[in-house]
């Protein structure tokens, strides 16, 4: 395991599993730069106790706006390139809000909208592929660097045996289609580089909670628990794991 201390850049910062990988990261000694789409109470209280250790950055990359690219190519440039990229951010479902109604997954093609299919689409592929593209602004031909994208099962084809879920599942595959991609193209730019997805197990979060009823006892995992496993997965990847799926415990996983 790769114990160097590291400059890691976390994305969706602020939700239950980034927030946790954030804490861990700082836990061992590494540099973090957290970014999350809306100010954070949290992520403050980080700051205060991890004093020159993180920069908490409020904005949406997915947007792709020079606000956005600005705020954290002044932080890389003061500190150095992240060595490490984890896009923590996704959807699975909407809570009623005074703009519109929940949004569960669909268990039946008949509820299938073309706004929630275009949301999870955004959610839960676009915002890697934005921060792909930045990454690829940042690196010289022969830097070592990991971008490491939260999949997850669901978004196996080859491991979907019970349906539903439409948009989630497709959104999680089009994610592994695309980290598998562009692993053949970094493969050539970056050789380097690693870019790979990574299934995090059921995490108790708010992501999970109208979920947790029908799940096994002892597969709900904690965050703390889930971004430690994250972290060794992530600490051992080398180059030569670009473009693989992998289990939580480091197995690989079919697409």
């Amino acid at each position: 395991m790769d114990d160097e201390k590291k400059k890691v850049w976390i994305i969706g910062a602020n939700g239950g599993l980034g927030f946790a990988l954030t804490q861990y990261m700082l836990s061992q000694g590494h540099q973090v730069t957290a970014m999350s789409r809306h100010p954070s109470s949290k992520l403050q209280q980080l700051q205060q106790d991890y004093p020159g250790q993180i920069a908490a950055v409020v904005c949406d990359i997915s947007q792709q706006d020079s606000e956005a690219f600005s705020a954290v190519s002044s932080i890389f440039i003061q500190y150095g390139c992240p060595d490490w990229t984890i896009n923590a951010s996704g959807l699975l479902h909407k809570q009623n809000t005074n703009h519109e109604p929940q949004k569960m997954p669909e268990k039946r093609l008949s509820q299938i909208t073309p706004t929630f299919l275009a949301d999870n689409i955004k959610a839960n592929t676009y915002t890697s592929i934005a921060i792909a593209q930045y990454l690829d602004t940042l690196y010289k031909r022969d830097t070592p660097f990991r971008f490491l994208c939260l999949s997850a099962m669901v978004g196996s084809i080859s491991d979907n045996r019970s349906g539903g879920w439409y948009s989630y599942r497709m959104s999680k595959a089009a994610l592994n289609m695309f980290v598998k991609t562009l692993s053949i193209e970094w493969q050539r730019r970056f050789p380097q580089a690693c870019i790979a997805a990574i299934h995090p197990g059921t995490t108790d979060t708010s992501l999970s909670v109208p979920f947790q009823q029908n799940i096994k006892d002892g597969k709900l995992y904690t965050p703390q628990l889930s971004a430690e496993r994250i972290y060794r997965v992530l600490s051992a990847m080398t180059s030569e794991d670009s473009g693989h799926f992998f289990h939580w415990d480091g197995s690989k996983l079919d697409w």
